[in-house]
């Protein structure tokens, strides 16, 4: 795998040495404009997480690619999050049921690979994040190892997030959404494991049957 310190939120899902001994790696990454395919692994399917008009802004380097594929988490037929979800945590929460058919797609999109996958949207950390936490938590990574490698984040975001600070005029709003401590993601985990019972009960509670969650 080649990469450049301009792709700075690239890693395996779950982080290093978590998917030793599988038969593909999922990686996750950020996506930022104008960068040569080589930053990439190499021989990658795609699964773009951002929406529609985001991809028009920013092309993913790999569109072109035959494996490359836009599947918006997001359901354009409802706002992104409630009202009362103000922190990180409750956004997340509220994704996975306001969210829930865009999740499924993203997850029958890895599923339905056969080799390598790289899951993405714009900074890496938030819908690149939950679909992140699903994966590594249905495999086995403990509640700990989900919250590290959502807080990765921090560091590979680093630079990014102090452009956004520089010419924010929400500071309040601006530190909210560039929150990325561990407890963020298990405090999603803990929820879902209480309403749901594990991952696998969400994953068929919105819809994945049993052949797709065994393809993951």
């Amino acid at each position: 795998m080649t990469t450049t310190s301009m792709l700075t939120n690239l890693r395996e899902v779950g982080g290093a040495g978590f998917q030793d001994g599988r038969t593909r790696r999922v990686y996750r990454a950020n996506t930022e404009p104008d960068l040569p395919p080589s930053v990439y692994p190499t021989g990658v399917a795609v699964v773009d997480l951002r929406r529609d008009d985001e991809i028009a802004r920013v092309p993913h380097p790999l569109a072109s690619e035959p494996g490359y594929r836009g599947v918006p988490l997001f359901d354009p037929s409802t706002v992104e999050s409630g009202a009362d979800a103000v922190q990180l945590e409750e956004q997340y929460v509220d994704w996975l049921t306001r969210h829930s058919t865009g999740i499924a797609d993203a997850l029958r999109a890895i599923a339905d690979t056969d080799g390598d996958v790289l899951v993405c949207c714009s900074a890496g950390k938030d819908r690149t994040g939950v679909i992140s936490a699903l994966l590594a938590r249905l495999w086995g990574a403990s509640v700990d190892r989900v919250g590290e490698d959502y807080a990765a984040s921090a560091d590979g975001l680093a630079e990014r997030f102090a452009a956004e600070r520089a010419v924010s005029t929400d500071p309040e709003a601006t530190a909210v959404a560039q929150r990325c401590v561990p407890e963020v993601m298990t405090t999603v985990i803990g929820h879902l494991e209480w309403r749901w019972g594990s991952v696998e009960d969400y994953l068929r509670w919105i819809g994945l049957t049993d052949d797709e969650i065994r393809a993951l």
